[in-house]
């Protein structure tokens, strides 16, 4: 009985000591366990006089706290010997300039523009939250009495991008604030192969302006932004394929394999399929190529060309009601330069791609 009596009392001590360390999103241990992401915020800030003793003479700092107003490090100081007159500044930081832009006090008011890592005065990665850019400047010998101006602006850093701009007020205008984060990239990876397993090499695996060609052993890798992708498999002499909504995760890889179905004569001429197309003609092609088509849905049938990297190049009409023809310029006119080229189209749910050459 005694035993337990004496853990029960370690175990009570120990929480009362060690409470802060173990709970909370501000505490060490919580603070391991929140995401960390790297990123830059740029903040903008013009002081305006209040007409102080000193003014235009001013003295001031810009700091970061937490959304706990804890200190996380100072920005920028102007001030050297009045740094006495920053109260707030002082109380938060206890004149912590670690990695701080510092300087004399100014003498007119003018636009500051700061920016932050995102880390602490120790170069500590500061975990995503919320957090306050702080400012505080003086034209007198302020006293805790008869403090200077100040401003709080409050962000999320996260890995949201975020882009304010604050109204103007008496002493503060100007004013903007943006956290850009750093985007880690995912990672599309598979191969490549005919139904029959048969690796395919020159396969144009495409995901929005991002492409890449399948290696001789079928195999592709695409770095893309965390989101959802409809990526394409396109080569000739195979049935185009895409998949919609595949799911990309910053840091991680996600596996997609295309397993292509060969092309005959008989599918092109298949009276039941919604979208007929045939190969180019000529192609390559140096002036002008042609595809011919057959819609089960007539109106609907829309044609785009798209370069290499997946970028949007023309939008074409189709000269008839059966072919649409390309004459290698973009949507402005200019003649594109020689390389591949895909003409994708589209009617209704159907799709067809074709891959030409332009070669002048």
């Amino acid at each position: 009985m005694k035993k337990l009596l004496v853990y029960l009392t370690l175990l009570i001590a120990l929480s009362l000591c060690f409470g802060d360390l173990l709970n909370g999103d501000e505490s060490f241990i919580g603070g391991i366990f929140r995401d960390l992401t790297d990123g830059s915020m740029a903040y903008s800030v013009r002081t305006v006089t209040y007409n102080g003793n000193y003014a235009p003479d001013n003295a001031g700092a810009i700091w970061i706290t937490n959304s706990q107003n804890q200190f996380v490090k100072t920005i920028k100081k102007w001030a050297s010997g009045y740094q006495y007159t920053l109260i707030r500044w002082i109380a938060s930081s206890g004149q912590n300039t670690t990695g701080a832009i510092t300087s004399a006090s100014l003498p007119n008011h003018q636009l500051h523009n700061i920016t932050w890592n995102g880390k602490n005065y120790q170069g500590i990665d500061a975990p995503d939250g919320d957090y306050k850019v702080n400012i505080e400047f003086t034209e007198h010998n302020a006293s805790s009495g008869n403090m200077g101006k100040f401003k709080q602006v409050t962000f999320t850093k996260g890995s949201a991008p975020v882009n304010l701009t604050i109204p103007n007020e008496s002493y503060f205008t100007n004013m903007s604030l943006t956290w850009t984060p750093v985007i880690v990239n995912g990672t599309l990876t598979g191969t490549v192969t005919s139904m029959g397993g048969t690796p395919i090499s020159g396969a144009v695996i495409m995901a929005g302006s991002s492409s890449v060609f399948s290696a001789e052993n079928g195999s592709y890798s695409l770095s893309l932004i965390p989101g959802l992708w409809n990526v394409s498999c396109i080569v000739d002499g195979y049935i185009t394929q895409e998949v919609t909504n595949v799911e990309i995760t910053a840091a991680n890889t996600y596996t997609l394999n295309f397993s292509m179905d060969s092309v005959s004569i008989d599918d092109e001429l298949n009276n039941s399929a919604a979208l007929k197309l045939s190969q180019a003609f000529p192609n390559p092609f140096a002036n002008c190529t042609s595809l011919n088509f057959a819609a089960k849905v007539p109106g609907t049938l829309t044609a785009t060309v798209f370069d290499i990297k997946g970028r949007k190049i023309r939008k074409l009409t189709a000269e008839s009601a059966t072919s649409i023809a390309w004459d290698g310029r973009d949507n402005y006119g200019r003649y594109c330069v020689n390389g591949i080229y895909f003409i994708k189209v589209r009617s209704g749910n159907s799709q067809a791609t074709r891959k030409v050459i332009l070669q002048k």
